[in-house]
């Protein structure tokens, strides 16, 4: 099961804290940070699928 945006953004600004106190916790925060940065950009693909098929639809 993945996780999802919401929850990533929440660990990512617990971890935020954490890291600040003990850089043990700064592999875990990078990892956190690359997982939110492709959720992200999957929803940035989608939204364009989406324009390009609404477009083409209106064109048909």
């Amino acid at each position: 099961m993945s996780p999802d945006l919401t929850s990533l953004q929440s660990a990512y600004l617990k971890l935020a804290t954490l890291v600040l106190h003990d850089e043990v916790y700064l592999p875990v925060f990078e990892r956190i940070e690359r997982e939110i940065a492709v959720l992200q950009q999957k929803d940035d693909v989608i939204a364009r699928a989406r324009a390009v098929a609404a477009l083409h639809k209106a064109v048909s």
